[in-house]
């Protein structure tokens, strides 16, 4: 797998499969937890692998914030933190306010 962070050293993919789950949906039901686990997968698997991820915020659907996950090579968490904030100028200034 390293062969690829060395064409691509940043690697953008979502940050789920889901839009953001409501507070405590993954205990409602047996069915809500396994289906946010599988729409987390991305998370739960990259550090098991010891890949460097970073989460950036990049805008909102309707109130709810969306961003992207950035992964590098490992050791290479100097990569995430300057494209995270190369992104981060790029995108819209987001308040607190905007989402309540």
């Amino acid at each position: 797998m390293a062969e690829i962070y060395e064409k691509y050293p940043v690697l953008i993919c979502p940050l789920s499969g889901e839009l953001p789950f409501l507070q405590q949906e993954d205990v409602q039901s047996e069915a809500a937890f396994y289906r946010i686990m599988k729409a987390q997968l991305t998370q739960r698997a990259l550090p098991v692998i010891g890949l460097p991820a970073m989460a950036v915020a990049t805008g909102t659907v309707g109130k709810t914030p969306v961003g992207v996950q950035l992964i590098a090579g490992r050791f290479r968490e100097d990569i995430l933190f300057s494209a995270g904030a190369d992104i981060e100028k790029a995108g819209p200034k987001m308040k607190i306010a905007d989402l309540t």
